[in-house]
């Protein structure tokens, strides 16, 4: 094949099986996570296991939980957000790039301010999830907050949840690792000590949807200065047809480094999707085009997903 020339595939994107439940009493809650179709992308681990967590609501109304084991840590309103409640085929590349999805570890959170207000802070071992080690001695810390005036928005981008008002919530969020280990090489791209600084909002109203996202990274590698690497991504789709037809736009954009000039990476999106059963059975597609200022390139993508959820 040709640099540069098109090449189609068929794929199973992905195939899971979730089982939850609770334990001796209802307060003691799990959730297992299977998937069946190899890791999420980004991911450097080949184990089918996702999610395996046990959450003890202390407080028995959902103000205090306390969740142990592996799960996705609170980091990034898309990641966050279930990969069957997406309204493109695929998370963007801002996604991919600041959030790592799942890890093992423990949580604290829950929602208080009669329902508005959603916490989550957690320590976990902040390396690639289902290792059963920590890389070194050293751990991940994060925090999220959220603030929802008008009632729970939830993860989920098409706007299935508002009826005779908006919603709206407002984020913020930390997060701190330093996989940074004595005696590493200086080739060692992954081991920097990151920080990271985001907050997110989102509004439905009437089958109208939108969010946005904003993360500011700092990174101090094993040897050298420390850099920053922002981004920034937006999303918003419309039922052309009440719960049945939806359209959406995306635009994400990204900077590795602010040591080095014109070398953004961007996203531009389009995606149409039919809904037969809401998120359970949908058909949708979406062309998006990917833009690499530092070389120049340009790589065009065209999908099509049949999702079914039983």
């Amino acid at each position: 094949m040709e640099p540069g020339e098109a090449k189609g595939e068929f794929r199973i994107r992905r195939a899971k099986t979730e089982i939850t439940g609770w334990v001796w009493k209802k307060e003691l809650t799990f959730e297992l996570q299977l998937s069946w179709a190899g890791p999420e992308p980004g991911a450097s681990t080949q184990t089918a296991l996702e999610d395996l967590v046990l959450t003890w609501d202390a407080s028995k109304d959902g103000t205090f939980e306390v969740s142990v084991g592996q799960f996705k840590v609170p980091l990034g309103r898309q990641e966050m957000t279930s990969s069957g409640r997406l309204q493109f085929v695929d998370r963007d590349l801002l996604t991919f790039e600041f959030t790592r999805g799942r890890d093992i570890g423990v949580q604290v959170g829950g929602r208080v301010a009669d329902g508005k207000v959603e916490y989550l802070a957690g320590i976990f071992n902040g390396n690639a999830a289902s290792r059963l080690g920590n890389d070194n001695g050293k751990y991940q810390y994060n925090a999220r907050v959220v603030f929802e005036p008008w009632g729970s928005v939830g993860y989920s981008e098409s706007d299935f949840e508002s009826t005779d008002r908006p919603l709206f919530a407002i984020a913020g969020q930390f997060e701190h690792n330093d996989q940074r280990r004595a005696g590493s090489s200086l080739s060692d791209i992954s081991e920097y000590q990151t920080v990271i600084w985001g907050g997110d909002v989102v509004f439905k109203y009437r089958g109208f949807s939108a969010f946005a996202e904003y993360f500011a990274r700092e990174r101090t590698p094993q040897r050298g200065a420390a850099f920053r690497s922002d981004g920034f991504h937006a999303q918003a789709g419309y039922f052309l047809v009440r719960d049945r037809f939806e359209a959406a736009l995306r635009y994400a954009t990204w900077d590795p480094t602010d040591a080095r000039d014109g070398d953004d990476l961007s996203e531009k999106g389009l995606a149409l999707v039919y809904y037969f059963r809401k998120h359970g059975l949908k058909l949708g597609g979406d062309f998006r085009r990917l833009e690499d200022d530092f070389d120049g390139t340009e790589t065009d993508e065209l999908r099509l997903q049949l999702q079914v959820m039983f």
